[in-house]
């Protein structure tokens, strides 16, 4: 099993999955050109994908999902609150999926299950094979604790960090859009995101991406710190915490064993 992040932020999301002979497209909110640019530099043609799954329908996710689809042939897997928007609606190849309930496609099995957040169904999704099992959850104002089990038992975890909040408040955001993304259908902050990294305990993921970090509230470095800090001051200084870039394809997880550096001497 592989993932890719090919883009993670308010401009757009996009995540690459392959496990056997399926391919999925986790999030599609980046212009269909730089979808298919992506796609090709990973030697992936678009007709070639299984699926493309949304976790809501806010356009940084779901910018140009309906234009794949349509052009490729691509089922597009959405709850039914996403699929309701106006871009997707009447799809002919949407794929209905309900929270807490299980579907196969191909090799995966795949759970979405409901986080707390603005748009009108949201959820996040737990993806299964053989070989590894991955978590995608961004765009959540708080973690529940139902939610929590989701994350715990997971190869890789990819998780929102999005604000630092005395970033935000001390920065130009207007009044009314702090509210928004400190609410609790907002976004997660690096202390929230590193507590529900801390309320897995020992069933937490060995590789975190940190992802959909704010480009004025936040940093690289400023996420992967406090997160990394936060763990290594609970015993949990193992975790390999990774931050997925906004504008450009960055990170790799594969379920095969990285090779291990052998000594020069």
């Amino acid at each position: 099993m592989d993932v890719w992040s090919l883009a993670s932020g308010s401009s757009g999301n996009a995540y690459l999955v392959r496990s056997g002979e399926t391919l999925l497209l986790v999030e599609c909110g980046l212009a269909l050109s730089k979808i298919v640019g992506y796609l090709a530099a990973h030697q992936v043609a678009p007709a070639d994908l299984s699926g493309i799954l949304l976790t809501h329908e806010h356009s940084d996710h779901s910018r140009s999902a309906r234009q794949l689809s349509d052009a490729y042939g691509i089922p597009l897997f959405a709850t039914q609150g996403t699929l309701d928007h106006r871009t997707l609606r009447d799809s002919r190849l949407a794929r209905l999926v309900f929270p807490d309930r299980r579907f196969s496609l191909g090799d995966l099995e795949i759970l979405p299950f409901p986080v707390p957040h603005d748009g009108r169904e949201p959820v996040g999704y737990r993806l299964a094979s053989q070989s590894g099992t991955v978590c995608v959850t961004t765009d959540l104002g708080f973690v529940p604790n139902k939610v929590i089990p989701h994350f715990r038992d997971t190869d890789l975890l990819v998780l929102e960090a999005n604000h630092d909040e005395a970033m935000l408040q001390a920065g130009p955001y207007p009044a009314f859009l702090k509210r928004r993304v400190l609410g609790n259908l907002g976004h997660l902050s690096n202390v929230a995101t590193a507590d529900a990294l801390v309320a897995c305990r020992d069933r937490v993921a060995p590789r975190v991406w940190l992802a959909h970090l704010s480009q004025v509230n936040n940093s690289p470095s400023r996420a992967a710190l406090d997160v990394s800090a936060r763990l290594a001051a609970v015993g949990l200084g193992h975790v390999d915490v990774e931050v997925a870039r906004r504008n450009r394809p960055s990170l790799h997880w594969s379920s095969e064993p990285r090779p291990r550096q052998l000594p020069l001497f």
